[in-house]
C-alpha cells in the first residue's frame, strides 16, 4: 500500500516567476500521480488549477483547520517547504507539525542558506525533523551536528520547453520583444536586488555591440533606485510576468548569473540550468549547488570577480557549446522520486 503523504507550502501561489515557487510547482505537477498527496497551501492562493487545499496559515500554523485536517488525513510523512526556506522559524513551524500528528514523520525541504544567532544555533538541535532535504552541500555539515539527518537533492529542468532553437526563430524573438538584432545578448534573469550584485551589468552595457537584458521576478519587490540606475544606463529590464520565459533565454546569446551573496539566491539557480537547457554559454560566480553538479570548461565558466565577468563577455570567445547535453539527465520527474523515495525511505527503517 503506498504511503500517505501530505505537503503544506505558503509557495503554492501563481504566478510561478522565481526559483523557489518553480521548485514547488514542478514537484507538485509531477508528485500528483501519486494516489495518496494531500496537498495544502494558504488561503487566497491562486494555484493555476492544482488539486491543493487552502486553510488560514499563521505564522506558528497553530490552526483548527490544518490540525483538523491533518489528523483526519493522518499522513504517514509530512513534508514541509517553507517560503524562507530553512529560518529558525521554520524548525519551529516543522516541530509544531509534529506535535499536531506524532505518529507523522516530519521532511523539510530548504531551498536556500540561512545565518543563526548562537542561541539559534544551540536550539536547533532540539527542533530537528526526521529528514532535511538540501539543494546543495554546503550546510550538509552543520546540520548534521545538530544531529539532523540530511539529504541532498538532485537538481531539475524541464529540457522540452528550455531547448535550443535555429537562427530565424532566435531573431523573431528579438523582434517580439522589441530586442537589439545587431547585438550579442547577454541575459541574467531573477530578482532585481543589490544583493544579487546586478551593479556589475553597468561595465557590461557599457562593451561596443553588448545589450544586457534583465528579467525581473514580478512577484518580489525591487530595489527601485537600482532598477532606475540600469535601466539609464541602456540596460533592457523586462518587470512584466512572460508565461514564454523560454524565448528570453532562445533570444540571447550569453547568461550571466553574478550572485555572490549565499542568501541572495536559492542553492540551486534555476536560471542558470534554464540557460544551459537552452545551450547558452555561463558564466557564474562560484555559487550554492553548481559548484556541486558542474565542471569548469571553455563554455561553462566560474568566476570570482566583477572584473572576471566583464573580461570573459568582452573576450565573448565562446564555441561548440555542450551545455545542454550537461542536464539533459535532470528532469522534474526524477526530482520528484528522489523526494517522495527520500520521504518513504523514513518508514522503512
Amino acid at each position: 500500500m503506498e504511503k500517505k503523504l501530505f505537503i503544506i507550502s505558503e509557495l503554492i501561489c501563481a504566478p510561478f516567476d522565481e526559483g523557489l515557487k518553480n521548485i514547488v510547482y514542478n514537484f507538485i505537477v509531477n508528485c500528483q500521480f501519486h494516489d495518496n498527496v494531500n496537498i495544502v497551501t494558504k488561503k487566497g492562493s491562486e494555484t493555476n488549477g492544482l488539486n491543493v487545499k487552502k486553510v488560514s496559515l499563521n505564522k506558528l500554523f497553530l490552526n483548527k483547520e490544518l490540525n483538523k485536517l491533518l489528523c483526519s488525513y493522518s499522513p504517514d510523512i509530512i513534508l514541509y517547504i517553507p517560503e524562507a526556506s530553512c529560518t529558525f522559524n521554520s524548525f519551529v513551524r516543522a516541530r509544531i507539525l509534529q506535535l499536531m500528528c506524532n505518529k507523522s514523520k516530519v521532511v523539510i525541504l530548504g531551498s536556500q542558506r540561512r545565518k543563526y544567532s548562537f542561541i539559534k544555533k544551540f536550539l536547533l538541535g532540539f527542533l530537528r525533523p526526521d529528514l532535511l532535504l538540501l539543494l546543495c552541500k554546503a550546510d550538509k555539515g552543520f546540520f548534521e551536528t545538530k544531529g539532523m539527518r540530511v539529504k541532498i537533492l538532485p537538481p531539475a529542468i524541464d529540457k522540452e520547453r528550455f531547448c535550443c532553437v535555429d537562427f530565424d526563430t532566435k531573431f523573431s524573438f528579438r523582434r517580439k520583444y522589441n530586442i537589439p538584432l545587431n547585438k550579442t545578448i547577454v541575459l541574467h534573469v531573477g530578482h532585481i536586488r543589490k544583493s544579487r550584485n546586478l551593479g556589475c551589468f553597468l561595465n557590461i552595457q557599457n562593451i561596443d555591440c553588448i545589450q544586457v537584458v534583465i528579467v525581473g521576478s514580478t512577484t518580489t519587490k525591487k530595489d527601485y533606485d537600482l532598477f532606475r540606475l540600469l535601466k539609464s544606463q541602456g540596460i533592457i529590464i523586462i518587470d512584466y510576468y512572460i508565461s514564454g520565459i523560454q524565448e528570453i533565454y532562445q533570444l540571447s546569446d550569453i547568461y550571466v548569473f553574478p550572485v555572490k551573496e549565499e542568501t541572495a539566491a536559492i542553492d540551486m539557480p534555476l536560471s542558470v540550468l534554464e540557460a544551459m537547457a537552452c545551450n547558452l554559454p555561463v558564466i557564474t560566480t562560484r555559487f550554492g549547488g553548481l559548484i556541486d553538479n558542474f565542471s569548469e570548461d571553455k563554455n561553462f565558466r566560474y568566476v570570482d570577480t566583477n572584473e572576471n565577468i566583464t573580461e570573459l563577455v568582452k573576450i565573448n570567445d565562446f564555441k561548440k557549446v555542450t551545455n545542454r547535453s550537461k542536464v539533459k539527465h535532470l528532469t522534474w520527474n526524477f526530482f520528484a522520486d528522489k523526494i517522495v523515495q527520500s520521504c518513504e525511505g523514513l518508514l522503512q527503517e
